[in-house]
């Protein structure tokens, strides 16, 4: 329960490494849970040092700087919509139950910023601009009267006495409790180089292998010049290697190096995954009819060919609708090219069907119409080569799980020490998932943080309190 204002005299501090979505949130959530116990302000410090020249860098960039805030639905929805594995899920249920996507979406909304649902359940800013939800949140926190140091990266974390030392360059900052929210490895540009991992790491925390998530795919063989530029909408990416076959749908594009877009940014951990283990060839395709299965789509050729025999295969193909969500005569004859194959992949089809450029639907052999099936089903792309870590926009793995609590953030081997944020072992779908994590476990974790700094007995003096001292 809440400490009065009057149970303790002494001044707390209470610093967060790092100031992105995680950090921010855990700073405003402190406050918010102190001025709720009655705690003065002048009585409980909150610092954040963060190594960029303004806090939320990575925010002002996400989703091409539109800013996918969060996703829409019950909290349940969410979570098995946006966390697949389901450890990863188990343990952010609490965090996300506690502060949910709705709450984002008021806490936003208090300070001005209207957000909007699109039809896949994203929520972004009406105004589209990124820089809308950075100020509002940048704005949040001077109204929490939190200290933020900016330009300063972190070298070493230290556990003294009851209390932590942080160590950055010529200065130390000493506080009576932590969080660290310094983000995973991904995008390095952005700040995120893995300041918080190695800190955790450090203190005793076990690291999980850090891999790219929602990042692109690079292949041994990059895509032929005329197909890049080349989109996808609505289809099934496929992987396989060694037994092991994955699947995501969505929109892909195929670029100069490979393929990216929601359906690839979803499957690429799995493809880093994949190509970490060392093992056989990593093979990228796509399912043009990712909602029918074989027969019904040889149903549908061999139909079309009883109804149009004096087609031109290419023609059909050209006229052929993608990823459609029925299979009618009607749709096999649309000309609407934002509905049908790309024009640019039938030379292709035909040249893995061995089908003849002339060729009338009429005269397809059997042999003809399953191996058109076999490549609408399963049209080869490339084989991987790599998942780029640099280009990612999450990265998975980081801080064990086992070694926090789910329930407040707090290490399992250091009571007043918290780790938030993507520096944690999930990693989300795309789509917004992410950053309702990370804003749900910062806050979870201030929450936590100043209640226990509020909560306990009082301390000795073994350790400096909430005081930073620059040595020339």
């Amino acid at each position: 329960m809440p400490a009065t204002a009057g149970t303790q005299g002494a001044e707390q501090a209470l610093l967060i490494v790092g100031a992105g979505a995680s950090g921010m949130l855990s700073a405003i959530s402190a406050r918010h849970t102190a001025r709720a116990a009655g705690i003065q302000d002048d009585r409980f410090r909150i610092i954040l040092l963060e190594r960029n020249t303004k806090p939320g860098a990575k925010i002002a960039i996400s989703g091409g700087g539109h800013c996918n805030v969060t996703h829409d639905g019950p909290v349940d929805r969410l979570l098995e919509k946006g966390f697949p594995v389901k450890a990863e899920q188990r343990f952010l249920r609490h965090a996300i139950h506690a502060f949910t996507n709705a709450d984002m979406i008021e806490l936003l909304g208090r300070y001005g910023v209207q957000t909007l649902v699109r039809p896949d359940g994203r929520v972004f800013p009406v105004s589209g601009r990124a820089l809308d939800v950075l100020d509002a949140m940048r704005q949040m926190l001077s109204d929490s009267s939190a200290e933020i140091v900016t330009s300063t990266r972190v070298d070493a974390l230290e556990i003294a006495g009851t209390g932590f030392i942080v160590r950055a360059g010529a200065a130390s900052f000493a506080a009576d409790a932590v969080i660290l929210s310094a983000g995973g490895a991904s995008w390095s540009s952005s700040g995120t180089t893995g300041d918080g991992l190695r800190l955790a790491h450090s203190a005793g925390h076990v690291l999980e292998p850090t891999l790219p998530a929602l990042a692109p795919v690079f292949f041994a063989v990059p895509p032929k010049p005329e197909l890049v530029g080349v989109s996808l909408r609505g289809i099934s990416l496929v992987v396989e290697s060694d037994g092991v076959r994955a699947a995501r749908t969505g929109d892909l594009l195929i670029s100069h190096r490979g393929v990216s877009g929601p359906a690839c940014l979803s499957l690429s951990r799995t493809v880093a995954g994949l190509l970490g283990t060392g093992g056989g060839a990593v093979r990228i395709s796509v399912d043009l009819f990712p909602g029918h299965d074989a027969a019904a789509l040889a149903a549908f050729i061999l139909d079309h060919a009883a109804r149009q025999g004096s087609q031109f295969v290419r023609t059909f193909l050209q006229r052929c609708p993608l990823a459609p969500e029925q299979l009618t005569a009607k749709v096999g004859q649309t000309t609407d090219s934002s509905l049908t194959i790309p024009n640019i992949l039938v030379p292709e089809i035909m040249r893995l069907t061995g089908i003849g450029h002339e060729q009338m639907m009429s005269i397809l052999t059997r042999k003809q119409r399953q191996a058109l099936v076999s490549v609408m089903k399963r049209l080869p792309l490339g084989t991987a080569r790599k998942v780029p870590l640099d280009k990612a926009e999450v990265s998975a793995g980081g801080v064990s799980l086992t070694g926090i609590d789910p329930k407040t953030m707090q290490s399992r081997l250091h009571p007043g020490l918290y780790c938030c944020g993507e520096m944690l072992d999930y990693a989300g779908e795309v789509g917004g998932f992410n950053l309702q994590a990370a804003f749900s476990t910062g806050w979870l974790a201030g929450m936590h943080a100043a209640r226990s700094l509020f909560h306990k007995p009082q301390k000795g003096s073994a350790h400096p309190r909430a005081h930073h001292t620059a040595h020339e």
